[in-house]
């Protein structure tokens, strides 16, 4: 008798799991869903970004705890972090021009279309000539393709850099002046950047339709010279949080 019974309540058991099995019930209290296909492909895509950021973090991680570990346990820790913040100092100075230097990228030429005053109007000729805002817009764009560094002709452009148009020159922010044909100088990756100027919707791809005088071409070595322009801090200075 005892048998049937622990045999009847072990069938009811097994009757109710295998109901609640069937309608997704979740025992941590967490409800089940179905994707399709391009939810799955997302939730794919994403976790694999997250794994690459963690792998990222981890390494970043490692790096300065290893930089720390050096910096403690170095007899000669004191000439190796001021070794270190040399070598930050020059890459800083390099970012924002004070320093010549060198590199592998392309160079953008770009010159005036050819224009004819009997046939064309003002409009048409305006059309075909390299304005400030151009130029403007060309220097946003390659900063967006990854440049680390420009130059116009022999003008080192930096952070702070601002032009204008002046007749037939480029006057930029240190009232030195530049003029057609202007070779722009950049290093970066050469594929990149020359992938970006050409994408549509680019502004070089504008120049190309108003006819404008347009090459690029991939450099091995670019020297730039240093900015002339003035890199002294008057008015900013490093926020201080107090808490």
């Amino acid at each position: 008798m005892k048998n049937n019974k622990s045999f009847f309540f072990v069938f009811i058991a097994t009757i109710i799991l295998g109901a609640l099995i069937s309608m997704n019930f979740n025992f941590e209290g967490i409800q089940s869903y179905n994707l399709n296909a391009a939810e799955y492909q997302n939730a794919v895509e994403e976790r694999a970004t997250l794994y690459k950021e963690i792998g990222n973090l981890k390494e970043d991680t490692i790096e300065k705890k290893n930089k720390i570990y050096n910096y403690e346990n170095n007899y000669t820790k004191n000439d190796k972090i001021l070794e270190d913040m040399k070598a930050q100092i020059t890459d800083y100075e390099m970012f924002i021009g004070l320093n010549k230097i060198e590199g592998s990228g392309i160079v953008l030429n770009i010159n005036d279309g050819k224009t004819n005053a009997r046939e064309e109007n003002t409009d048409e000729i305006n059309n075909k000539l390299l304005h400030d805002n151009d130029m403007a817009l060309i220097l946003n764009e390659l900063r967006m393709a990854g440049a680390e560094a420009i130059s116009v002709n022999n003008h080192r452009i930096v952070p702070w850099s601002g032009v204008t148009c002046n007749w037939a020159f480029m006057l930029f922010d240190d009232d030195e002046m530049e003029y057609a044909p202007f070779n722009i100088y950049v290093i970066g990756d050469p594929e990149k950047l020359k992938a970006a100027l050409l994408e549509d919707g680019s502004h070089v791809r504008e120049l190309m339709f108003r006819k404008l005088y347009v090459n690029i071409e991939k450099i091995d070595k670019i020297i730039m010279p240093p900015t002339t322009s003035n890199a002294n801090v008057e008015f900013m200075k490093r926020y201080e949080s107090k808490k």
